[in-house]
């Protein structure tokens, strides 16, 4: 594919893992993009089912006007990895980032290509509402929300300062509806590859480096199921083997989530010598990531301690300004997991 005229090259990436029950719609959305030229990746981070088998076999058979590029990781490098991965395999200036299970409806391309011509080409992340689904696509309550005052089909540009964006995480940018600028990737490098929240720090990155847009259209069919990290996390479990899975993953959030915070305190020191940010704007927000780094490190912490460490830690992160919520969670959770899980068990 090559760009037409003045027009640059436009990515739409699928990268998947362990989907093949959703795959064939994620491929079919991506083949029905209304723009052109275009380039879809179709990339799989080593699946242990037919995710990869299905990928080719549907750009053996396609016909359409898109050029298509395969891959398959010969080993799994997580969301972090596997995006480096795309980023090097890829052509586009700009990339329509889409997972295994989702559907992205016709336009969405479009109305990402024509929010960065708007934005003169420097919108470095575009991002848009969502319909959010059931495993069978029919639309569903919406769970995850977003508090918009924009009207239907409007842009805006979402201004924040890096410390609130680091503080809060909001503006939400949902990775299943997100478009963003290989100029990240220059200013910054790649993302680690243990990374899972890579819609948070490639946010970050727009913040410091260049300009988040969102627009008030649904764009993506998002779709909850028993294979999604949340509704896994909101899963009572129906037996022991369940609940032990349920602990297991939400002590990996922690450590997730120290990642994250790790990842944007790197990319503050970038922004910080390439002069993006500096002085007391810099000095906060670096104080508030390692405040964030710090508390997930200890509540990962927590989880591994006995019962007087588990005090003492949770006395420390109530200093910090450990929220009630996260309180609850942790206090819960000051017995034997043995206990907990029993415990649980009964009550489910």
């Amino acid at each position: 594919m090559s760009d037409s005229g003045n027009q640059p090259s436009v990515t739409f990436a699928i990268a998947a893992f362990n989907q093949e029950r959703f795959i064939r719609e994620a491929v079919e959305g991506a083949f029905a993009q209304a723009f052109s030229p275009l380039e879809i990746v179709l990339s799989d981070d080593c699946s242990e089912d037919r995710t990869f088998e299905i990928m080719r076999e549907m750009a053996a058979a396609y016909r359409g006007p898109h050029r298509v590029v395969l891959n398959r990781n010969p080993v799994r490098r997580s969301i972090g990895g596997h995006v480096n991965r795309v980023m090097e395999i890829s052509r586009g200036e700009l990339i329509v980032g889409a997972a295994g299970d989702d559907v992205s409806l016709p336009q969405r391309t479009q109305v990402c290509y024509e929010a960065w011509e708007a934005s003169g080409r420097q919108a470095t992340s575009i991002h848009a509402s969502i319909i959010q689904i059931d495993e069978s696509g029919q639309t569903i309550e919406q769970i995850f929300k977003q508090d918009c005052q924009l009207g239907a089909g409007e842009k805006v540009e979402q201004r924040v300062e890096p410390v609130a964006y680091v503080k809060t995480l909001e503006p939400i940018v949902f990775g299943c509806a997100h478009a963003f600028s290989r100029q990240l990737f220059r200013v910054f490098g790649n993302l680690p590859e243990a990374l899972i929240h890579e819609d948070n720090v490639l946010a970050l990155r727009s913040i410091l480096a260049g300009r988040l847009f969102y627009v008030n259209q649904p764009l993506v069919k998002y779709r909850l199921h028993g294979n999604n990290a949340y509704v896994r996390s909101r899963s009572r479990g129906l037996d022991l083997e369940s609940l032990k899975r349920q602990e297991e993953r939400f002590a990996r959030e922690f450590r997730n989530r120290e990642t994250m915070y790790e990842a944007f305190l790197a990319d503050l020191e970038k922004a910080k010598q390439q002069g993006l940010l500096g002085g007391e704007d810099l000095e906060r927000t670096v104080r508030e990531a390692a405040r964030m780094r710090r508390r997930k490190s200890l509540q990962r912490q927590f989880l591994e301690s006995g019962f007087l460490r588990k005090c003492r830690i949770l006395s420390r992160l109530r200093r910090e300004g450990l929220t009630e919520p996260e309180s609850k969670l942790l206090v819960r959770r000051l017995v034997p997991r043995s206990l907990l899980l029993r415990y649980r068990l009964v009550r489910g």
